[in-house]
């Protein structure tokens, strides 16, 4: 995990080109960012495509205590908020270290609710607040790429920087020192700071995403659990943290219990006594607090053992403690007492619904925990037939589902949201706070932990049985799942490695989830992480595993990994060696191997063996059209056929317009559009053009980019050799002007996604060279 997440998360290490939409993985998650946004269209859509949606929300929040004081933080909030720009005190406070404030301390103290609601302040007070969380590069990069897009930075000069030609800290920090207005920066949960620094450089030499404002119109709040003067620099303000005072403690658990007014003193004194015995911990106390606001606000149980006073609670939160840390001092917050305070409120509440009915709400939220530290789109997810066939559930209903979901959150154990751009399906989403998903993991026990990984696989693979990676339909659901099935699936697989469990039925389930992560990344144009992210897997083999056919489906993604790199030569070793091992396995005249031939054959393409290729897919389609005259796979070896013609030039073009005609009648005979469709008539178009057409192929290309824009698939790269050909149609034209700009925008948009020295980008060069 180590290398991934060095690795796959970092385009800081030469390879800028895959920035823009990355699978990132870190600890145990992982996450996509959707955004790019180099247009291949109009200056007018570019402008527009320029600040679309997508890089990554740098709005705030909602706050999880829902509508709830904020207790024990005035102090800290208040001096904040008295250091805003605009303020009358900022003066005076700038003239030291007091743009950059480090809010620390341990998981669940409370650091993102202070800046939260300094936020709130600064919006009040007509402040620009930006929200980031800092917790991976990912977020980070497409964060800040959203800022300077709302700050105003031409297009051109954002893909620039996010392609690495520039430098895109400075390009942030640049447009933050010259914004007119006042503005706030909050980098939340910068757990791991160096996701913070500069390439080869620590972040107290503030050249990093985060530095010293040259401004006083500006003023940066970063959370973190780390606290050192040495990461942060001198040039920051460190505010650490600490426990809340037993007073305070008391009215964030009487507010959670719900009991907000005047209270008697012996039950003031008795909530106190419990906030000291929680370390003063606001996460521990609000879910004490829920616990005892669930059994008093509910129905009494007959026979119950349900704690419902303070005092009881305290009582056994002592013995709880005495039993599972006998040595630690319960008088300090340590990390050591923030996480025996947590499992024991945790457990408590486990077992209050235990005896409420709902004891599998303890296995669901063990199998919640193990999947990414991302929101869990648990509508798509929690399948009830999936969980019923589990030792760990008996039968379900989707009603019960929703009641153990509801009660979990009544307890502050999960945070339900809501993604309304997600749908239906994946927009409701739950999420576990760190340190709740800590305890949980730390305290899974055989054979139960067995059973939730087999539980989470099953849940997993069944969320992405009907999403085929390569429809645009199904991305929406790709993008919310994805960080589940990357990092949590590979851990189970090195799970099962490390046990010696060879035969554990879920591999090959968790063999094929991985291979449709990658055929996910590959559809997104995303060739680089996608290698990555197979070769994470690959390495972590047992040399043993290498032959089985789960693994070699997986090699035959990462083969087309290094081919829509340009990496052709490597391509054609890799998947002559899948295809020696499914015909000897399969046969030679089995789908998937015909799969590997159709690869191979592209390579040879890619490297102009015009007739070899030909001969090579006369072969597969004849295969394929005995299948499925109009299959998918049918159309798409069809398609390349016709790329083969096209690539011998005069000779063939009759021939090949013929049969891309054809082509065309068999996509008219499917309902569903693919972007293979499309692609079919950028062929075409690139016929029409060889054939002295060029007013033609500049209308049919015209159309076609139109349709690209219109069904957002404007990320394929099959869109750069589009809007290539049409700079072509224009300089044949003599529109040259206008050519030469379609050439430098695809350049630009190459470099940044396929790099520098892919065949593709070379070609466009040379035109722009020859036409400029």
């Amino acid at each position: 995990m180590a290398r991934t997440a060095a690795v796959v998360d970092d385009v800081h290490d030469g390879a800028h080109y895959e920035a823009e939409q990355r699978i990132e993985v870190s600890g145990h998650g992982v996450s996509i960012s959707a955004g790019r946004d180099l247009s291949l269209f109009s200056p007018s859509q570019s402008h527009v495509s320029a600040h679309r949606p997508g890089r990554g929300s740098v709005g705030i929040p909602a706050s999880r205590r829902g509508g709830l004081r904020l207790h024990g933080r005035h102090s800290i909030t208040r001096y904040l908020t008295r250091c805003l720009p605009g303020h009358d005190t900022f003066a005076e406070l700038r003239q030291g270290p007091g743009n950059v404030h480090i809010l620390y301390g341990l998981g669940g103290c409370g650091k993102t609710e202070i800046a939260w609601e300094v936020s709130q302040a600064a919006l009040s007070s007509g402040v620009r607040v930006w929200w980031i969380h800092a917790g991976g590069q990912a977020s980070i990069g497409g964060g800040m790429r959203e800022i300077v897009s709302q700050l105003g930075a031409p297009p051109p000069r954002v893909d620039e920087a996010w392609a690495g030609r520039a430098s895109a800290t400075d390009l942030v920090w640049q447009l933050l020192n010259d914004a007119p207005m006042p503005w706030l920066l909050v980098l939340d949960n910068a757990d791991w700071p160096e996701y913070l620094a500069d390439r080869d450089r620590d972040i107290a030499s503030g050249v990093g995403w985060l530095r010293y404002p040259q401004t006083p119109r500006g003023m940066v709040v970063v959370t973190s659990r780390v606290g050192e003067t040495s990461v942060w620099g001198p040039w920051s303000s460190k505010h650490r943290i600490g426990a809340l005072r037993p007073a305070d403690g008391a009215r964030i658990l009487l507010d959670y219990a719900g009991k907000s007014g005047a209270v008697p003193h012996k039950e003031l004194s008795d909530a106190g006594e419990l906030s000291r015995r929680l370390g003063g911990l606001p996460l521990a106390l609000r879910a004490a607090g829920a616990y005892l606001r669930k059994v008093n606000h509910g129905p009494v149980f007959r026979g119950g053992k349900a704690i419902r006073s303070i005092r009881d609670y305290h009582d056994v939160l002592v013995h709880r403690f005495d039993e599972v840390r006998p040595h630690v001092d319960q008088h300090k917050l340590t990390e050591e007492l923030e996480l025996c305070a947590v499992h024991s409120t945790c457990e408590m509440s486990l077992t209050l619904l235990a005896e409420r009915g709902l004891a599998d709400a303890r296995p669901l939220l063990g199998v919640l925990a193990l999947m990414a530290a991302r929101p869990i789109p648990y509508g798509a997810v929690l399948n009830c037939e999936v969980l019923s066939a589990s030792p760990l559930f008996g039968r379900i209903s989707e009603s019960r589902i929703r009641l153990l979901v509801d009660a979990l959150d009544g307890l502050t154990l999960i945070n339900l949201g809501r993604n309304a751009s997600a749908g239906t399906t994946y927009g409701y989403t739950l999420t576990l706070h760190p340190l709740i998903r800590d305890v949980v993991l730390e305290n899974q026990k055989r054979p139960d932990a067995v059973e939730l990984r087999r539980l989470m696989i099953d849940l997993l693979a069944d969320t992405v049985r009907d999403l085929d990676p390569d429809d645009p339909d199904c991305w929406t659901g790709w993008i919310a799942v994805a960080p589940h099935c990357a990092a949590p699936v590979l851990d189970y697989v090195r799970w099962c490695a490390n046990e010696r469990s060879y035969e554990d039925t879920r591999i090959p389930v968790a063999f094929d989830v991985i291979r449709k992560v990658s055929r996910f990344l590959l559809a997104r144009s995303l060739p680089r992480q996608a290698q990555l992210f197979v070769e994470d897997c690959l390495e972590s083999l047992p040399s043993e595993w290498r032959t089985r056919s789960d693994v070699v489906a997986v090699r035959h993604e990462y083969g087309r990994c290094l081919l829509e790199q340009g990496r052709l030569r490597e391509a054609e070793d890799e998947l002559a060696w899948v295809l020696g091992q499914r015909t000897l396995n399969l046969g030679g005249d089995h789908p998937y191997t015909m799969a590997t031939r159709h690869k191979l054959a592209r390579c040879m393409l890619e490297q102009r063996q015009w007739e070899k290729a030909e001969a090579n897919l006369r072969e597969i389609l004849a295969y394929e059209r005995g299948r499925d005259p109009d299959g998918l796979d049918t159309l798409t070896v069809w398609h390349s056929l016709v790329r083969a013609l096209v690539g011998q030039g005069h000779p063939r073009l009759a021939e090949a317009s013929l049969e891309i005609g054809a082509v065309f009648e068999a996509w008219q005979r499917r309902s569903h559009p693919h972007p293979e469709s499309l692609y079919a008539r950028v062929t075409a178009a690139r016929i029409m053009l060889l054939k002295d057409e060029p007013e033609e192929a500049l209308e049919e290309i015209t159309e076609l980019l139109s349709e690209y824009t219109s069904k957002d698939w404007t990320t394929r790269t099959e869109v750069a050799e589009a809007r290539r050909l049409r700079g072509q149609c224009l300089c044949a034209l003599g529109r040259t002007e206008e050519g030469v700009r379609d050439f430098q925008e695809v350049v630009a948009w190459q470099e940044l996604n396929l790099g520098p020295e892919h065949a593709e980008t070379t070609a466009t060069k040379g035109l722009l060279a020859e036409w400029s």
